[in-house]
């Protein structure tokens, strides 16, 4: 077709009319296979930088979820052994009681009831999820605690008939003067042999633990101090680790005898079996929160049913036992407290886990409606330029026959 001066106008408008109407055509045809406004930026030019905003907030929204899901399964597995531990004291107290009150602690079998109940602690506060040891704190790759250590530690103490004192003095015991040997051996079993000489005439009990705990070489320390840290002041010879120790006297005196000195489980108050740190976990949350969690093997509630079934694991004397269910039944007082806290940092999760499951959703529809078309929308429209992309041609072809000689005819 060949363009004349008269027709040129209205040629190249229909034509550049047709070649827009066939270019949305191409882009309509490729979003309704596609389902995609458009296969890179530029054809979303207008919405780029808003759509780049949102894919970064909803990547970081995936990672904070990724975070809270990992640290509440965490917290769940934590809670969940804390009950498991409520439950194993109950337990353990309602025997201990049975125990003392009737006297029947061999019938009751509870020294091995009470070992087997630490065995259990040992494996609630071992407790290991992808690999980390929820109770140790930073040093998530070691066990929580060393079940050898939850133990007793072997201890000499003396009859509740004597309430001794620093002063009090062998010769108004009716002690007559002797030799102690004291073996000691750790978890390790190395063993340390020391002997003790001690004088009635001269000596007093605090000349006795002087002369015992200034042995640079003895596994042994002595003590003054009631059962469980109450009641009548007695002489404790014990183990310094938690391993065994024998007493025996090699001479011609009766130390032990007339003091009654005889192995009873009195633990110190330490934490000799936590082999974590200090160190409380946080995880971040959002963009300027992190959230502290956890509770560390060393809690003093964890701390007091380890001591209580430690002593009910050593002895069977009825003084032992009722100190063990002070013990056991602090734990239990104490226990659920741990196991709120635990319940308040998963709620404190649970709260940014919901605010970033509700942006999640509103950002990804939003992006969605940025990148992507109504496709039977699409197709309708996509008709309608078609038909009029028809008509186009039509009107073009037409144009093309105007000629001076037709209008004529």
């Amino acid at each position: 077709m060949v363009s004349r001066v008269a027709t040129y106008t209205n040629h190249t408008l229909l034509s550049d009319l047709a070649i827009r109407n066939a270019s949305r055509v191409t882009d309509l045809q490729n979003q309704a296979s596609s389902g995609y406004k458009s296969r890179n930026y530029a054809g979303i030019a207008d919405s780029t930088q808003r759509l780049l905003n949102l894919e970064g907030e909803y990547t970081r929204t995936e990672q904070y979820l990724r975070n809270t899901t990992q640290t509440k399964l965490r917290l769940q597995s934590m809670e969940s052994a804390v009950d498991s531990m409520i439950t194993v004291a109950t337990q353990m107290k309602t025997l201990l009681i049975q125990a003392s009150s009737n006297l029947q602690a061999a019938d009751v079998n509870v020294r091995s009831q009470a070992t087997q109940a630490l065995e259990q602690i040992a494996n609630l506060l071992n407790a290991n999820l992808d690999g980390r040891y929820l109770f140790s704190g930073g040093r998530s790759e070691e066990p929580a605690v060393d079940i050898e250590k939850m133990s007793a530690p072997d201890n000499y103490m003396s009859s509740s008939d004597n309430d001794l004192t620093n002063s009090t003095t062998l010769a108004g015991l009716t002690v007559t003067s002797g030799q102690l040997q004291i073996v000691s051996t750790d978890v390790n079993g190395n063993s340390v042999t020391s002997t003790v000489n001690y004088n009635a005439a001269t000596d007093d009990i605090d000349d006795i633990m002087t002369a015992i705990n200034s042995v640079t070489t003895n596994g042994a320390i002595a003590s003054l101090r009631g059962l469980g840290g109450e009641g009548t002041t007695r002489l404790n010879i014990e183990n310094v680790g938690n391993g065994s120790i024998t007493i025996t006297e090699t001479g011609a005196g009766d130390l032990l005898t007339v003091l009654g000195m005889e192995k009873i489980p009195n633990p110190r108050e330490d934490t000799d079996y936590y082999n974590g740190d200090q160190q409380v976990l946080d995880v971040r949350v959002d963009d300027r929160y992190n959230v502290s969690y956890g509770i560390l093997g060393d809690n003093p509630a964890f701390q007091k049913l380890i001591q209580g079934l430690g002593i009910a694991a050593g002895t069977e004397d009825e003084d032992a036992l009722v100190v063990a269910i002070g013990f056991v039944s602090q734990a239990i007082e104490d226990l659920p407290n741990v196991q709120g806290q635990i319940g308040l940092d998963i709620a404190n999760i649970e709260r940014f886990e919901t605010r970033h499951e509700d942006f999640k959703v509103f950002a990804a529809q939003a992006i969605s409606d940025i990148e992507t078309v109504d496709v039977p929308l699409t197709l309708a429209e996509l008709t309608q330029h078609e038909t009029a992309l028809q008509a186009s041609f039509i009107a073009i072809s037409r144009a093309a026959d105007l000629s001076l000689a037709n209008y004529l005819r």
